[in-house]
């Protein structure tokens, strides 16, 4: 804006040259907002929920699945978040025969760097891995991730920083 007064000021071409540089000087450096896809199942107006469900023979594995509309998740994100305050707990899903569901491993799974209780999901390595299937990213409706990776995920986050205080003190 400096720039662009100083032209009309002085009648400058240069001014107005450098205020038009400006902006593209600035771009690089500003966040890229479309990179990652939030799930908010409040403001879905029941296109998506979260829901936990319990592993029948008790061996300890419970799973988190993510039933989504067809073409809810949109794939050509980086990260796919979800709130882990939005889980639902004790739900009955009704069995669909015909849904195609992805599982994610938990390298598939990062913490959001800002937002506590976010979990991202890679969706470019989720469509690596579909490449080997029979079925598209556009069938896709349920997602399954282990409770267990993301309580791991969690712990590792909470176990960082103490660790990294006592070697600092030592």
């Amino acid at each position: 804006m400096t720039f662009i007064v100083l032209s009309l000021v002085f009648q400058s071409t240069t001014y107005l040259y450098i205020a038009s540089v400006g902006p593209l000087l600035i771009v690089p450096f500003l966040p890229d907002i479309r990179s990652g896809q939030y799930i908010k199942p409040n403001q879905a107006k029941g296109a998506v929920r979260l829901i936990t469900m319990e592993n029948k023979d008790k061996s300890g594995s419970d799973f988190l699945v993510i039933l989504f509309e067809q073409g809810f998740v949109k794939w050509d994100r980086r990260q796919l978040y979800f709130n882990l305050d939005d889980v639902m707990k004790d739900v009955y899903i009704k069995p669909d025969p015909f849904a195609a569901t992805m599982t994610v491993l938990k390298y598939d799974l990062s913490l959001h760097r800002k937002k506590k209780n976010w979990i991202g999901i890679s969706l470019p390595q989720l469509q690596q891995r579909m490449s080997q299937l029979s079925y598209t990213t556009n069938e896709i409706n349920r997602i399954v991730i282990q409770l267990s990776d993301v309580n791991e995920l969690l712990q590792k986050t909470v176990s960082q920083p103490a660790a990294a205080g006592r070697s600092v003190g030592a």
